[in-house]
């Protein structure tokens, strides 16, 4: 555990498979792997009293070691496709023998994310007495569904600053007290779900390698 007065901890799944980006986990952007990246930011930011990376990887595991972090190996249950974050958290928190109130969940495909950022959406959560956050960000182009034809939302208006804002889940924050978990098993929630809005290019996820080609020019 690490040396602070915070009772929130940081968990950071990586798992060993990813069907579109071979070994995307391990992809390095200025000699540091994504995981290295999320690793650092999580430290630099001095609020977590512990880090925990989660994988079913033993070079993976070795890196968290590395960096003296807390490391828990994934069951086979927890490593599947289809296995939800919520999976992994259920395991961690079986695993834990001491007490904390609340879990911040960060992605290692978000290499762009700032240590002022993570640090200003813990305060928000904390201060707002939210159980449930995500971030966001906003989306100001005309959307419509995929179809035949291209039918906005709304009126087509043409003019960006006369448009409807929409704001989409982005993967780079996620927030959940340990009660609120405890008590449905989930990380998000059908209904009232509180958000963080975040910058667009600071939140780029890496799902295809052109992201992370985005993302190493920006870096």
């Amino acid at each position: 555990m690490l040396k602070n007065k915070s009772n929130t901890i940081c968990i950071i799944p990586a798992r060993k498979n990813s069907k579109r980006i071979k070994n995307k986990n391990l992809l390095k952007i200025k000699g540091k792997t994504l995981i290295e990246i999320s690793i650092n930011l999580a430290k630099r930011s001095g609020i977590f009293k512990d880090i925990i990376l989660s994988s079913d990887s033993e070079k993976i595991l070795s890196i968290g070691k590395k960096n003296k972090i807390t490391i828990l190996r994934r069951t086979h249950m927890a490593s599947r496709d289809n296995s939800p974050t919520e999976a992994v958290l259920r395991e961690i928190i079986g695993h834990i023998k001491y007490d904390f109130d609340n879990i911040i969940i960060l992605q290692v495909t978000s290499p762009l994310r700032k240590t002022d950022t993570l640090i200003k959406f813990f305060k928000f959560c904390l201060h707002n007495k939210i159980s449930k956050c995500l971030s966001v960000s906003k989306l100001t182009e005309n959307i419509s569904n995929i179809g035949k034809y291209f039918r906005p939302f709304g009126k087509n208006l043409r003019r960006s600053q006369l448009r409807k804002s929409f704001i989409y889940e982005n993967g780079l924050l996620y927030f959940v007290t340990k009660k609120a978990f405890l008590k449905d098993g989930k990380i998000y929630s059908n209904k009232n779900w509180r958000y963080f809005t975040t910058d667009k290019y600071e939140s780029i996820d890496i799902n295809e390698y052109q992201d992370f080609l985005i993302s190493k020019k920006i870096y």
